[in-house]
């Protein structure tokens, strides 16, 4: 069983942001977030979505809909950000960023420049986990403390 970040509270709050930047407003769309957020915090492989929040190919879809909306460019600083406290230096923070993005599937391979590919194929970046408050509070969600649901 997946364990489960979004109280209903959390939810309502993120659904604000989703109909800010033009998300339509789907029945399973809190079980999709549940899907993307997982996959986001373990950095495991798409496929390996639990099958219990939504198939993976509905989570990937729908993030990469919502990317093109604008609904991510907010988490991308926020990671950024925090790897950078993190002591990363700037050129391990934009490859790392750029391996996160191919790796999510919004940029493709072939799109970066020859440089930036022969970067990203002599050197691995560790793709850190984001912490779920990050991701949450990148999307502007507002709260004091986050409890991971086990239903």
């Amino acid at each position: 069983m997946a364990r489960k970040a979004l109280t209903d509270n959390l939810w309502e709050q993120l659904q604000e942001t989703m109909a800010q930047h033009g998300c339509y407003q789907k029945d399973k769309n809190r079980d999709v977030m549940e899907a993307i957020l997982w996959k986001l915090r373990t950095g495991a492989p798409w496929r390996d979505v639990p099958e219990e929040l939504c198939p993976w190919k509905t989570a990937y879809n729908r993030f990469n809909r919502w990317s093109k909306t604008g609904l991510w460019e907010k988490f991308f600083l926020a990671y950024e950000k925090k790897l950078i406290q993190n002591g990363y230096s700037s050129m391990e923070v934009i490859y790392a960023v750029t391996s996160m993005q191919v790796e999510l599937g919004l940029v493709k391979i072939e799109q970066l420049d020859k440089a930036v590919v022969e970067q990203l194929q002599r050197y691995t970046y560790p793709v850190m986990p984001m912490d779920i408050r990050s991701i949450l509070k990148s999307l502007e969600v507002r709260f004091t403390t986050v409890k991971l649901q086990v239903n």
